[in-house]
């Protein structure tokens, strides 16, 4: 065996286990704070507000009296040691019909995906649940606002020995509770029928702990915002010596506990201290950790601890914002899609508008009498041809003329700003695109446009998270478009193919491409009938594409340690729309200003998506469903366009796209400008009987900035006729 061989064995070799040598990803202790006096509360269950601007604590004593909530105040968001604890609220939880039963136990608060109801846990099995006309105002809760259950004991309902914590999954289809008993710890799936009831559950999974090394009491459970990540925190009082740890699970199929697999666990360690972490809950994003405790150690009782983490949910492994990332991606593809249509339906609009009113060959009879008696029967001769400089033709009523069957170019931009994902378990991203669209077309013989255009694209999105991550995109598309033959109404058609780059960054630094490639088809329809003055046009469209995104390797960073292996991915995408387009065109000496736009329902037909990756770390294959934003959307347009005689053309275009079902949406400015070709043809006769009766024939093309003349002169009366002929150029710039 050659040395080559051996070193290229042992290279391989290296990075083929280096993933099973990764350090594991740590939260970075920043501060803590005492949330009270006397211990009180002891801090069993903490929650933060999504805006970080309030806490909740809920204590464990259950005295007469002692059953409370405490909600605090954060004057600056997520950080702890702005905590007005001086001014705290302490919300009691008796008296309400449903108390809560126990004395010295577990309890958990929890609220739904927005806010507007909350759940009080004890680990006896009883529950107070309350409905909040303004989110997460806990301090609002009293008997009117209690939602009975019968006072159902779920300990009972669901077959659990303790409830020592409780979580939902995102749309609240599913409940799990952390069965807490020392060195016998197990977490059961509850499904839910209604989403947030928790009478109407089923168990269908429970998850075993015990192999993954777990010996005292587990406590509060957690997921990352898309469910691919369990996270269970370990507890044990007086530890001030013992290491408590935070266990880490991955799961292939997002928030089904029968996919999870262990991938790792974090000694917890605060202030160089260990905790026992009884209570813990995420903020900012998955960008923070709070970690309560309720024993004494080495900095005082019932503390609650402040960290950072480096990525988003980052404990043991860090992964990029998947979900977020792939949805991005998808709507980069479908953003290609639509904004080639629409550039090319605009100049469907475009033609129609102006198919009665193109300019034909200008052909001037300029004649140049010097004799005083026959200047009077110049301006009548003249006046004979001028009516034939702006001729009109339309192909619908009359036989087109053969310069409509040139070909004639146009030119079109496009500025796009937007912001979509604003879900639970995705990201908000703002999108930027910015395009230029050039074409080509002419009338056929049968009356009909064809024409072929391509457009370049550029689109940045911004993933608003604590990871600085973006998506840089150029697409080249080619489009062929008709007028589909035999209707009376316009019915437009197009075919178009688009290639895309997609570059993946993280703080400026380019972890990963993906290239992709579309194909996509899209119809219109349009009444030939306008109605009142303004040109009310009845109208539908749909367009279809189909899309494919290779595989690619995402590296991360060095800060994230996180390498993802993504699939290809192969999509459809598509919506139907139906509305009415206005259109009023007002007439001037030397031009036109016409006044259009539309407005439109949108639906979008897009099924769910589903990308599978897997993580480097724990080589476990991930299915994510990337769900629709909205499947209900209006859109609007406004515009102005300018065109002068002399064939120049501006046209301004205001865009918005506005989701039904969120607060999606995409603000676009379209910018048109181009010129029309005329046949702009001189023919001069030129007669001056005071020089011999000479007479000048002359004939003359206009080519943008170049004039070519050809003419003769020849002298009617002379005895020795002079003939003549020369050719002229002549240039104006």
């Amino acid at each position: 065996m050659s040395i080559k061989l051996i070193n290229f064995v042992l290279f391989t070799l290296f990075f083929a286990f280096l993933p099973a040598q990764a350090e594991i990803v740590k939260p970075v202790y920043k501060q803590l704070k005492d949330p009270g006096t006397d211990n009180l509360p002891s801090t069993v269950s903490l929650q933060i507000t999504p805006n970080g601007k309030k806490m909740f604590v809920l204590d464990h004593l259950g005295n007469a009296g002692t059953k409370k909530v405490h909600i605090y105040d954060l004057t600056t968001p997520f950080d702890l040691s702005t905590m007005d604890v001086t001014n705290r609220l302490n919300i009691s939880l008796e008296g309400h019909g449903d108390n809560l039963l126990g004395n010295n136990d577990n309890k958990d608060i929890e609220f739904n995906n927005d806010g507007t109801k909350v759940f009080f846990f004890s680990e006896y099995g009883s529950l107070q649940i309350h409905n909040l006309t303004t989110p997460y105002d806990v301090a609002s809760i009293s008997s009117s606002t209690l939602v009975a259950d019968d006072e159902l004991n779920y300990k009972t309902k669901y077959s659990v020995n303790n409830i020592k914590g409780v979580e939902f999954n995102n749309d609240g289809t599913k409940m799990y509770f952390v069965d807490g008993s020392l060195n016998a710890t197990n977490i059961a799936q509850i499904n839910l029928s209604t989403p947030f009831d928790p009478t109407s559950g089923t168990k269908v999974h429970t998850l075993d702990t015990e192999p993954a090394g777990v010996s005292k009491y587990l406590m509060e459970p957690s997921f990352d915002d898309d469910g691919t990540r369990l996270y269970i925190s370990e507890a044990q009082s007086n530890s001030t010596s013992a290491t408590n740890y935070m266990y880490v699970y991955k799961l292939s199929n997002p928030f089904e506990l029968s996919s999870a697999n262990f991938a790792g666990k974090w000694p917890i360690k605060g202030n160089g201290n260990n905790i026992s972490s009884y209570s813990w809950t995420f903020g900012n994003n998955g960008m923070k950790l709070y970690i309560g405790t309720e024993d004494s150690n080495n900095d005082g009782d019932d503390i609650i601890y402040e960290f950072d983490l480096t990525c988003p949910y980052g404990i043991v492994i860090c992964e990029s914002e998947t979900a977020s990332v792939v949805s991005a991606q998808v709507e980069i593809a479908k953003n290609v899609i639509h904004q080639n249509t629409s550039t090319i339906f605009k100049r469907f609009e475009w033609l129609r508008r102006n198919e009665n009113k193109t300019n034909l060959n200008s052909h001037n009879l300029k004649l140049n009498i010097n004799n005083p008696i026959l200047a009077s029967l110049t301006n009548k001769l003249q006046s004979s041809f001028k009516d034939l400089k702006y001729t009109q033709a339309s192909s619908k009523t009359e036989k087109s003329s053969d310069d409509k069957r040139k070909w004639s170019s146009w030119t079109h931009g496009d500025i796009s700003i937007g912001r979509v994902g604003d879900t639970i378990s995705l990201k908000p991203k703002e999108i930027t695109t910015m395009g230029i669209s050039i074409g080509t077309d002419k009338l056929t013989k049968n009356d009909n446009f064809l024409g072929f255009a391509m457009r370049y694209g550029n689109e940045d999105v911004d993933i608003k998270s604590g990871t600085d991550e973006e998506l840089n995109s150029q697409s080249l598309s080619f489009n062929i478009y008709s007028q589909l033959p035999g209707n009376s109404s316009n019915l437009n058609a197009l075919l178009g193919l688009s290639f895309i780059s997609m570059d993946k960054m993280v703080s400026g630094n380019n972890t990963g491409k993906r290239n992709g490639k579309q194909i996509y088809t899209a119809l219109s329809y349009e009444e030939e009938k306008n109605y009142n003055k303004f040109d009310i046009i009845p109208y539908g469209k749909a367009e279809i594409g189909i899309t494919q995104l290779s595989a690619y390797t995402d590296f991360g960073t060095k800060a994230t340690n996180n390498v993802e292996t993504h699939e290809r991915l192969t999509f459809r995408t598509g919506n139907a729309s139906a509305g009415f387009k206005f259109d009023h065109t007002l007439y001037m000496d030397e031009s036109r200003l016409s006044r259009n736009g539309f407005l439109e329902y949108v639906f979008d037909f897009t099924p769910d998506i589903d990308h599978r990756y897997k993580n480097h770390i724990d080589n476990v294959t991930v299915e994510n469903t990337i769900k629709r934003y909205s499947s209900n959307n209006i859109k609007g347009n406004i515009g102005y366009e300018s065109f002068k005689k002399s064939g120049y053309t501006f046209a301004i275009n205001y865009e918005r796209f506005q989701s039904l079902d969120n607060s999606a949406h995409t603000d676009t400015l379209l910018f048109k400008w181009g010129k029309q070709k005329n046949e702009n043809t001189n023919f001069d006769v030129i007669y001056d009987p005071l020089k011999n009766n000479n007479t000048e024939i002359s004939y003359l093309k206009n080519y943008d900035n170049f004039n070519l003349k050809i003419k003769s002169n020849y002298a009617i009366y002379s005895n020795i006729p002079d003939y003549g002929a020369g050719i002229e150029l002549s240039a104006t710039f």
